[in-house]
């Protein structure tokens, strides 16, 4: 079975608010539980609508209390919890006292239901150790980035100040958390709406995912194009769940033709081609620096099977997947 390609779009329901589940680790940081929190809620008054709606979860259901000492009273235990849209998992500096096998279980569970998970700062720490990112692409704050690379060599760890593999998004924490929750929203509602909060909160800049490390599709690939930057950060951001070439196009009010004739034009290539080739350097990626099976690999890079992934992997590099990995 192909795997279903997935865009944080797909979230939005006429007859329903969009869900987002908190699971408060003890010690959680304040700052970004409040900057995910309140981007919802000024949301729903600037949009005069409940577009968004919100749970906050503990592992027992008894209040959930901050680093800075600050509780909240919770709406239920993790075991009760409803079923979300989207869970954001929010976790501080003593994140390893809270590890156990129900929760992780819990954590794939959600996952398996079709959830969007979430983490922030630390919590992508639970992701990991759930089994969850292994040759996913995940950001994390960079006091922890060398314990978290060590921890977990198979997990594709980056500076970048958040991250967004399928239907995996993590943070680095602190005030980035309010430049993840635009970018949800952003895709969700309409980057109007995003703009909209951004002022509100004084934010001048709503930042990129990549804004710490990487430079921007425009100047990487030479471009000038905002409609063709667009539709390749789209792409980057979804290798493992591959979006078809029209709803690409429909996202920026284009026709795949008219997409087709862009990218011919500035990249020489076609917006097919070009995506098997972000994919294809993924996927060598994790061949050389990851102990990945091959079968995982391609699952990660979202072909529906080990021999449908070597055999464009050869035709790509005019080697196996093998020999990429012996050398």
């Amino acid at each position: 079975m192909t795997r279903q390609s997935f865009s944080f779009g797909q979230l939005k329901r006429d007859e329903r608010p969009v869900r987002i589940g908190f699971f408060l680790v003890p010690d959680y940081p304040l700052m970004t539980f409040s900057a995910a929190l309140d981007s919802l809620r000024q949301g729903n008054r600037l949009i005069k609508r409940k577009a968004f709606e919100w749970v906050l979860i503990s592992a027992d259901g008894n209040e959930a209390r901050s680093s800075s000492g600050l509780a909240f009273p919770v709406d239920c235990a993790m075991a009760q919890a409803p079923k979300c849209d989207i869970l954001l998992v929010c976790a501080g500096v003593n994140y390893t006292e809270s590890y156990g096998p129900a929760l992780f279980s819990w954590l794939r569970r959600v996952y398996s239901e079709g959830c969007v998970l979430g983490a922030v700062s630390t919590a992508v720490f639970y992701l990991a150790r759930a089994g969850l990112l292994e040759g996913r692409r995940c950001a994390i704050h960079w006091e922890s980035l060398p314990t978290f690379r060590s921890e977990f060599p198979n997990c594709l760890a980056t500076d970048d100040i958040f991250a967004v593999d399928g239907r995996l998004i993590t943070s680095s924490g602190g005030t980035v958390t309010l430049d993840m929750m635009l970018y949800l929203i952003a895709a969700i509602e309409g980057r109007d709406l995003a703009e909209q909060i951004s002022d509100q909160f004084n934010h001048p800049r709503m930042r990129r995912q990549d804004d710490v490390q990487r430079m921007l599709p425009e100047d990487r690939f030479g471009i000038r194009n905002a409609k063709l930057g667009f539709v390749i950060r789209r792409m980057e951001s979804s290798l493992s769940e591959p979006i078809e070439i029209s709803e690409l196009a429909e996202s920026v009010n284009v026709s795949p033709r008219q997409l087709e004739r862009l990218f011919r034009t500035k990249l020489n290539k076609s917006p097919s081609q070009f995506y098997i080739d972000l994919r294809m350097a993924r996927a060598k990626e994790l061949l050389i620096h990851t102990d990945l099976s091959v079968g995982d690999i391609a699952g990660v890079c979202g072909y529906e099977s080990p021999s449908h992934f070597s055999r464009f992997y050869r035709q790509h590099f005019r080697e196996s997947p093998a020999a990429t990995r012996r050398s």
